[in-house]
């Protein structure tokens, strides 16, 4: 064997592969900034910069979302792209809906601090003294008791209710619509996967208690 045989392997050079390590990064960045220019996701971002103070002038960047994601489906649109897009928009419509609940919601708490504090006052005089705190506080709940009940019951209550429960329930179906399109993306079981198999171990299971019946009704007959 000759000296040039003997000589370990040469150990790659860290620097180099530093550089391809770096090169591969660099190129993995350039096809997201391609796939990030070529989705929705700059319209929605230069929308809310139009409006940053919120979206409580009305659904428009909501339905404009909405139109957009259910327009035509080109090649060059992801479908995961366009479900983000509309889990986004019911995130916008859930917020807004969220904001005129607390409103209303919080009107009464006013109503009920305006009438304590007359309350409270009418009790200052000579013939009649400052009550006990615990007085104090019985009072305050009464009235404002009252006025939560009263405002629970009014058309306005419940229609802000109704909107932000039906907005909740949007998001939530985007969002497992989001969830199931990334887990088929990804090659991971969907939760239709899910509902199929134990929809099929119920099924099993039903059988294997049924033949378990049968077995134990005729070995008693055979008994007999």
């Amino acid at each position: 064997m000759s000296e040039k045989d003997k000589l370990p392997a040469a150990e790659p050079d860290p620097a180099l592969e530093w550089a391809k390590l770096w090169q591969a990064m660099a190129e993995s960045s350039n096809r997201m900034v391609e796939a990030w220019s070529g989705s929705m996701a700059p319209f929605m971002l230069a929308r809310l910069s139009e409006k940053p103070a919120g979206f409580g002038d009305g659904n428009e960047l909501s339905a404009a979302i909405e139109r957009m994601a259910q327009g035509p489906r080109f090649a060059d649109v992801w479908d995961i792209d366009r479900k983000m897009a509309l889990a986004f928009g019911a995130w916008i419509e859930m917020r807004q809906r969220l904001a005129r609940y607390n409103a209303v919601a919080s009107a009464p708490w006013t109503e009920a601090w305006k009438r304590y504090l007359e309350t409270m006052s009418a009790t200052g005089t000579s013939a009649t003294p400052h009550p006990g705190w615990r007085e104090a506080f019985a009072k305050w709940s009464e009235i404002s008791n009252e006025e939560l009940i009263r405002n629970q019951r009014t058309d306005g209550f419940l229609q802000a209710q109704k909107a932000l429960l039906q907005a909740g329930l949007q998001l939530r179906s985007r969002q497992d619509d989001v969830a199931e399109a990334a887990s088929v993306m990804f090659g991971l079981p969907t939760r239709k996967d899910f509902d199929d198999v134990t929809r099929q171990l119920t099924e099993l299971r039903r059988e294997v208690r049924a033949l378990s019946r049968q077995v134990r009704d005729q070995r008693t007959e055979g008994a007999r």
